[in-house]
């Protein structure tokens, strides 16, 4: 399968959006990939595939088909790691969006867009033409360069000002509690959760949680890092505890990770894996 990320050239666009991400196989061999918990959020577009995606408990998984339309959906927000099945051909273009960026486009409710399998349509419901033209290049590039005008176009940004504050308060110290937040943002708990369940998606907590995981990855993934050094580095002062939150987020204890991982790039982890059709 080929893959490759492009991150956009406009500076106003880079506040938004973080890369976009293109996926082409021609096989129909069985395909995995796993990936895991993030901050950002991915508007996922597939031509001709069918998706079955179930998040329940521990179970994190999509399956993607053979089909005859056009489907996309929104990933993120994930607490398990996110495990992808891919039994045919695909042509998938993913928008990967900062946090909180998805409100410069769009004011629905993330429930409701968490749930639909036709989210560019709500998202960009005049652009009725844009996919089967976008999906007509064969060129990563050019397809990039599409989506950036469009974006750039549909571009409102309405991200409240106290989310803002919130990221970069977080940006500046990634260690804040919930409480130090809140006082920070001189707003109540309750008000801070409220703030981003609208504008992320997710609560505060799971937030931080995710930041912290991220952080830590990127520790174990260079070489000579001791594990006890990144565990105190990112506020775990107790062992079991970090190996318990990693292993929950991966599925792999924090020393067998480097392993198992078979592509890394500044943005992305992956476990990628050729799998015998059944």
């Amino acid at each position: 399968m080929n893959s490759m990320i492009i991150k956009p050239k406009n500076e106003i666009l880079k506040k938004y959006i973080q890369y976009f991400l293109f996926f082409k196989k021609t096989d129909q061999e069985l395909l995995n990939y796993t990936t895991f918990p993030n901050t950002n959020l991915c508007l996922a577009i597939y031509k001709h595939n069918q998706v079955s995606y179930t998040n329940e408990g521990e179970t994190n998984l999509c399956e993607i088909t053979n089909g005859n339309t056009f489907i996309s959906r929104l990933y993120g927000f994930h607490k398990a790691p996110f495990n992808v099945n891919i039994h045919c051909a695909l042509d998938q273009i993913c928008i990967v969006f900062q946090p909180s960026a998805l409100r410069v486009f769009t004011d629905e409710s993330y429930e409701n867009l968490m749930l639909s399998e036709t989210v560019f349509d709500e998202i960009f419901p005049f652009e009725r033409n844009f996919l089967d033209e976008i999906f007509d290049m064969t060129d990563f590039a050019k397809r990039a360069d599409a989506l950036e005008i469009l974006l750039c176009e549909n571009l409102k940004d309405n991200i409240p000002y106290k989310i803002k504050e919130a990221l970069i308060l977080i940006n500046n110290n990634e260690f804040l509690s919930i409480d130090e937040l809140s006082k920070n943002l001189k707003i109540s708990e309750t008000t801070l959760f409220r703030l981003f369940k609208n504008n992320l998606g997710q609560n505060p907590k799971s937030y931080l949680k995710t930041i912290r995981f991220r952080n830590v990855l990127n520790d174990i993934l260079k070489p000579r890092n001791s594990l006890t050094g990144i565990a105190y580095q990112n506020q775990y002062y107790d062992q079991s505890h970090f190996i318990k939150d990693f292993k929950n987020l991966t599925g792999f204890a924090p020393n067998k990770i480097a392993e198992k991982i078979s592509v890394t790039q500044k943005d992305l982890a992956w476990i990628y894996q050729k799998l015998e059709n059944e």
